[in-house]
C-alpha cells in the first residue's frame, strides 16, 4: 500500500500571449505555483496553486505557506489506495484556501491513478471521453481588437466565444453588436460580466440582445457574488441561461442558489471548490438539483487546467471554459492535455500525464 511520503512546491513566472484583462483585474504575466507530491514507490503527483486576489485571496507567499505547513502534515502518511481518502484530512487542515486544497488534492488523485494504471478520468468515470470541448475567452478590450481576436480564434477552430465584458453597459453592449455583425455572427457566444454590471444595467442588456435576436448562450455571473437576490432576479427577468460563478463555491452556496432559483446553471472550477474531490461532490449535487454545470479554470497553466479537464471528461457533449493555458507562452511542465484547436486531449498515460518540470 503507497502513501505520500513528501509534498513540494516549485513557483515560475510565465508571460502571457496577450494581456488578460476582464472587469477585475488586468495582467500580462502568470505567477505559476504547483506542488508534487511524491509516494513511497517514487512516483510523482502534480498540481497546481490558482492564485487570484480578486476571487479566492490567494497569493504566493501565503500559498506557498499553507501546503508546506498545515496541508502537508494533514496528507503526509496517508495511504492512496483508496479513492478520495485524503479528502477529509485536506477539508480539516486549513480553513478557506481552496486554491491550494485544490492543488494538494489533485496531486493525490494524480497519484492514485498512477497507482492503478489509468488516466485520472478513467478512474473518476469510466466510460468518459478522451477528449473535451472549451470555449476560447475574449478579454476585456475595444470593439476592434475584441472583433480581431475573435476573428483569429474562430480561423484556429474555435465554434464557442466567451467574452470578458463588466466594465461599462454601454461599452459592452458596442462589443457585443460588432461581434454579432462580424467575425462571431455563426458561432456560440457567451458572456462573462464578471459581477460587473447591476441589477437593472443586466436586465436591460440582455433583454436588449433578445429582443434583437443575437442569440446569446448564457450570461455568466452579471451582477456582484454576494447578492443572490439580485441575481435570482436577473434570472427572473430574461429567457437567457445564467451562469453562476464567482457566487457558487460549495454544497452551501450552491443549496441557496437553488433554493432562490439564482441561476440555470453553476461553473465549477477546483481552485473554488478546494479540489476534485470537492468537484466531484458538487456536480453530483447539482445533478440531483437539476442545475446545469460546466467546468471552468482560473488563469492558470496546464497542471491546473488537466486536472479541471479529468473531470469534464465525465460530462460529454458539453463545451466546458478550460482555455486559460492556451494564453501563456510556455507551459511549465512536460505533458498533460494536449490542445488541438477547440478540444483538450487527454493523454493515455497514467494519472494526469504530466512528464515533469520544463520551466
Amino acid at each position: 500500500m503507497s502513501r505520500v511520503v513528501a509534498l513540494r512546491t516549485l513557483r515560475a513566472s510565465v508571460p502571457l500571449t496577450r494581456t488578460f484583462a476582464t472587469a477585475q483585474r488586468s495582467t500580462d504575466r502568470l505567477d505559476v505555483l504547483l506542488v508534487r507530491a511524491l509516494d513511497g514507490d517514487g512516483r510523482v503527483g502534480w498540481g497546481e496553486v490558482a492564485m487570484s486576489w480578486r476571487v479566492t485571496g490567494e497569493g504566493p507567499a501565503g500559498a506557498t505557506a499553507v501546503v508546506e505547513g498545515p496541508l502537508r502534515d494533514a496528507v503526509v502518511g496517508v495511504p492512496l489506495d483508496e479513492s478520495g481518502a485524503w479528502g477529509s484530512a485536506i477539508a480539516r487542515a486549513v480553513a478557506r484556501n481552496p486554491a491550494a486544497r485544490a492543488a494538494v488534492d489533485a496531486a493525490l488523485w494524480d497519484l492514485h491513478a498512477q497507482q492503478l494504471g489509468a488516466p485520472l478520468h478513467r478512474v473518476l468515470a469510466t466510460g468518459s471521453a478522451d477528449r473535451v470541448r472549451t470555449d476560447m475567452t475574449l478579454a476585456v478590450d475595444d470593439a476592434d481588437r475584441v472583433v480581431e481576436a475573435a476573428r483569429a480564434h474562430i480561423d484556429d477552430g474555435f465554434r464557442t466565444l466567451k467574452v470578458k465584458l463588466g466594465t461599462d453597459p454601454e461599452h459592452d453592449d458596442r462589443v457585443v453588436r460588432a461581434l454579432r455583425r462580424g467575425p462571431a455572427a455563426d458561432v456560440a457566444l457567451r458572456i462573462d460580466a464578471n459581477q460587473g454590471w447591476s441589477e437593472d444595467a443586466a436586465i436591460r442588456l440582455v433583454r436588449g440582445w433578445e429582443d434583437d435576436g443575437l442569440g446569446i448562450e448564457l450570461v455568466e455571473q452579471p451582477t456582484p457574488a454576494d447578492d443572490l437576490e439580485a441575481l435570482a432576479r436577473v434570472r427572473a427577468a430574461v429567457a437567457t441561461p445564467i451562469l453562476a460563478d464567482e457566487s457558487v463555491w460549495g454544497a452551501r452556496e450552491l443549496r441557496e442558489l437553488v433554493r432562490m432559483g439564482a441561476a440555470d446553471l453553476v461553473n465549477v472550477k477546483l481552485a473554488k471548490a478546494g479540489g476534485v474531490t470537492a468537484a466531484l461532490e458538487l456536480l453530483e449535487l447539482a445533478a440531483a438539483s437539476g442545475v446545469g454545470v460546466l467546468l471552468g479554470c482560473m488563469l492558470e497553466s496546464t497542471v491546473g487546467v488537466t486536472a479541471a479537464a479529468h473531470v469534464a471528461a465525465g460530462l460529454p457533449g458539453r463545451v466546458h471554459d478550460l482555455d486559460a493555458a492556451r494564453w501563456l507562452r510556455e507551459s511549465p511542465v512536460r505533458g498533460g492535455a494536449l490542445a488541438r484547436a477547440d478540444e483538450l486531449e487527454l493523454a493515455a498515460a497514467p494519472g494526469l500525464g504530466i512528464d515533469g518540470w520544463a520551466v
